[in-house]
């Protein structure tokens, strides 16, 4: 069972080669699929989901989590339990996957309206008037900054990179550029969008507490 192995025998076998390896992986994936499933289901945005579907997503995070956890050995000081930490980046891995999902199933014509992105789907149905209207407050103005203070190309590089989820490589070639200048022209936006925002009494917590 996966709750046998100390800490060091975690790092040990993961380290290690052949069969020793191979079977430590899939302790650890049958250790995250579980923490994962459970996980969704606590989720109030997947709630109309079957046991069947989240298991099947619960088992597709849980192996791209493996991957970037025996990427991540090195980074394990040894602090908590080695399946409390990997479940700790396995969640974190499920969110990231899961907010892009969300912006990803919204149709483009859904996300534009007057030539600008709506963001209202973003409204939690748990969100009282009150925070509705404050979330909807912040979402206008960051609207009106990306709209009036960015350059086309900031605006695209921000809302594919940042939105979307575009792949560097890839959005560097749908803009013509190469990744150095894109990693540049993204800087320069989001030092713009920042100061922009603070200028207006918005800081940066507040965006990423509207779009958490």
């Amino acid at each position: 069972m996966t709750t046998e192995r100390s800490n060091e025998a975690w790092i040990a076998d993961l380290r290690s080669e052949g069969a020793r390896r191979d079977n430590a992986i899939q302790a650890l994936l049958v250790w995250l699929r579980r923490r994962l499933f459970y996980y969704l289901q606590e989720r109030s945005d997947l709630r109309d989901l079957g046991e069947e579907e989240l298991q099947q997503m619960a088992a597709d995070f849980a192996q791209d989590s493996v991957l970037i956890i025996l990427q991540k050995l090195d980074q394990f000081e040894g602090r908590s339990k080695f399946t409390t930490w990997a479940a700790k980046i396995a969640v974190h891995q499920a969110l990231g996957e899961l907010r892009r999902a969300r912006w990803r199933d919204v149709s483009l014509d859904a996300l534009t309206a007057d030539g600008q992105p709506d963001f209202s789907f973003l409204a939690a149905d748990e969100a009282t008037p009150e925070e509705s209207t404050v979330r909807q407050a912040v979402v206008d103005t960051v609207l009106d900054v990306l709209e009036h203070e960015l350059s086309d190309r900031q605006r695209s590089a921000l809302y594919s990179r940042l939105v979307l989820g575009t792949p560097i490589e890839l959005l560097a070639e749908q803009l013509d550029t190469n990744p150095n200048a894109l990693y540049k022209l993204m800087h320069d936006a989001r030092k713009r969008l920042k100061n922009r925002l603070r200028e207006r009494g918005i800081s940066p917590e507040e965006v990423l507490a509207t779009f958490a």
